[in-house]
């Protein structure tokens, strides 16, 4: 198995104007994957856009009333909270548009592809776009028998072998014993780092032969 695959879902309301990848692609970290159509979010930042400028006039104007002592305190400060909020404004404009593109969140491979161009995506529906997973660092999962648990420790070296695949040959090592003993298996789950192997036949989801070779202890 992997430790980082997770489905994509739009964090804005939108609709699919674009596609940039496919299912079995390598992306990296904040590569785009897919883009809302901007048209509407782009004018909702012109009018942000405008709305700070008037703002900025009308602070600078009563700015200097105020200097003149010609305005109160009262109509100065209301004046720089329209600001501040012009600003703000802004600012989730912006956030919107960037992200109005669907990024991948990690290194890894498209392992599927659910959206498509034209297709309309909410935030309350959280339907996922896309299935990104990395494909390192692998890890194997085992159970062994809470009897022979004391045999085994973190950082032991692992055999690691594939039935179906005699080629296919690679080393891990013991990241993670559990504290807890399954009660109606009598079993421990064991996790094992495992390194790439050289032709990296392994891949998510293959059944795989661990053999243990505990070191010599006291």
């Amino acid at each position: 198995m992997v430790e980082q695959e997770v489905t994509v879902t739009t964090r804005v309301t939108g609709v699919i104007d674009s596609i940039q990848v496919e299912r079995g692609q390598a992306v990296q970290k904040g590569q785009p994957l897919a883009t809302l159509d901007q048209r509407e979010f782009r004018l909702d930042l012109r009018a942000a856009e405008e709305t700070l400028a008037v703002s900025v006039a009308d602070l600078k104007r009563y700015a200097e009333l105020r200097r003149q002592n010609l305005t109160s305190e009262a109509e100065f400060e209301q004046r720089r909270s329209r600001h501040e909020l012009a600003l703000v404004e802004l600012e989730r404009a912006k956030l919107v548009i960037d992200r109005s593109v669907v990024r991948a969140p990690f290194d890894g491979i498209v392992a599927d592809r659910y959206a498509r161009v034209g297709e309309k995506f909410t935030l309350e529906e959280s339907k996922p776009l896309f299935k990104v997973m990395a494909l390192e660092p692998l890890l194997a999962r085992a159970y062994l028998p809470a009897a022979s648990i004391q045999a085994v420790k973190t950082g032991d070296d692992v055999s690691v072998e594939v039935p179906d695949f005699a080629e296919a040959h690679a080393s891990g090592q013991v990241s993670f014993i559990s504290p807890v003993i399954d009660p109606g298996s009598g079993t421990v789950q064991v996790i094992v780092r495992v390194k790439r192997d050289p032709k990296k036949v392994l891949r998510p989801g293959m059944a795989v032969r661990l053999t243990f070779r505990a070191p010599p202890r006291p």
